[in-house]
């Protein structure tokens, strides 16, 4: 598979999809418009990638900051990946001094059931 680079600007992230080494990488700022129509080809790469998965799948998130639309994004994300390899893991990278995103990591762990890894940088 073709690795796919979405370059970042001052209202989305930077966006790095490999799928031939099964790694999803989203980092920095989302609050675009439309998150529908940005997100779109993250969940078409997403859609290709389910055609022949990797043994393990890794979806990592570096935010700054993300809205409501990018939040159901996120989950939207996790559904479609969390079942397509066996070793499915979500890295959530933040600073550890940023309690709201280090809560946002929690809940998504609990609130989905997934092997999410809160990774301090």
């Amino acid at each position: 598979m073709d690795t796919i680079v979405i370059n970042k600007t001052q209202e989305t992230p930077l966006i790095k999809l490999n799928g031939d080494e099964g790694i999803f990488s989203i980092s920095g700022i989302s609050y675009p418009e439309n998150v529908v129509a940005y997100y779109k080809p993250v969940f078409d790469y997403i859609e290709l990638y389910k055609t022949a998965p990797k043994q393990k799948t890794i979806l990592e998130f570096n935010w700054m900051y993300f809205n409501t639309g990018t939040s159901k994004a996120i989950v939207r994300m996790i559904f479609a990946l969390k079942d397509v390899s066996p070793e499915f893991e979500v890295k959530w990278f933040c600073q550890d001094d940023v309690d709201i995103m280090i809560e946002k990591g929690l809940e998504l762990k609990e609130m989905l059931n997934i092997n999410l890894t809160i990774v301090y940088v």
